[in-house]
């Protein structure tokens, strides 16, 4: 039997036109090839400005592609689906601030009407998972950057997305924080089983976490040049051997491709 395959991109393409260009295309994104399996942890590893943000915009249903296909469970995306959770960088703008850690968590729950003893028992099941627990009843103003980020992936959980889209999540956050929530975002995707696609530029974020990378070119026209499996198990530090010579091999990759 063949893998899961819950995201399936082929051939896809985003350009725009503009003045400078004088009506010609300028392709940000070129033929970019991919399967994600379901259950996986993703990291799209590359230079910022390098097009991960709109791939990972596009997969979200937030950006339309120009050209290609990309599908989820074999339909395609035609615009935003509670089957896709985002978790943004800027979490001051992704959460309510008038709103309890409690009633952001259920927001989405709320509106499509679950029964109120449901919506209790998914938000409290949510907010221990993220270890949120004893912080229910504070505002958004009250919470730590890295809790707020937490906040953001309860509220996709409690939806019951399938697939958590982070977008440079910790990218805000002082180094301790980020390196606490690289150790917590691996628990809640154990705990949970989510499909996870994570965008950073950090080599060392990107092998502490996925399961795959895929290493992206410059923009324009950039596309994934690599995908490197990292057979290693969690949790993963520098000095680890083998963690080690894939930092190094990712790290000789970049050194080579772009002549740094």
């Amino acid at each position: 039997m063949g893998e899961d395959i819950i995201i399936k991109i082929e051939h896809l393409s985003k350009s725009y036109e503009s003045d400078k260009t004088k009506g010609e295309k300028t392709f940000i994104l070129d033929d970019i090839n991919l399967d994600i399996s379901r259950g996986e942890f993703h990291v799209f590893l590359g230079w910022s400005g390098c097009g991960k943000s709109t791939l990972l915009n596009i997969i979200a249903g937030f950006v339309p592609k120009s050209g290609g296909s990309i599908t989820v469970n074999g339909h395609n995306i035609d615009g935003p689906g509670r089957e896709r959770g985002v978790v943004f960088q800027n979490a001051d703008a992704a959460i309510f601030p008038w709103n309890t850690v409690w009633k952001n968590v259920g927001y989405g729950l709320r509106i499509k009407g679950t029964p109120t003893a449901e919506r209790d028992e998914i938000v409290s099941r949510c907010i221990k998972v993220v270890g949120l627990e004893g912080h229910e009843n504070k505002y958004p103003d009250e919470l730590s950057g890295g809790m707020k980020q937490r906040v953001q992936i309860a509220r996709s959980i409690a939806n019951d997305s399938e697939i958590l889209i982070m977008d440079e999540p910790f990218g805000a956050l002082d180094a301790q924080t980020r390196r606490l929530m690289q150790k917590e975002v691996v628990a809640i995707w154990k705990e949970t089983g989510k499909t996870i696609l994570f965008v950073t530029h950090d080599i060392q974020e990107a092998v502490s976490l996925g399961q795959k990378v895929s290493i992206m070119s410059r923009s324009p026209n950039a596309t994934i040049l690599e995908t490197i499996n990292i057979g290693v198990p969690y949790p993963r530090k520098l000095d680890n051997a083998q963690v080690a010579d894939f930092f190094q091999r990712i790290q000789g990759f970049f050194d080579i491709e772009y002549e740094i």
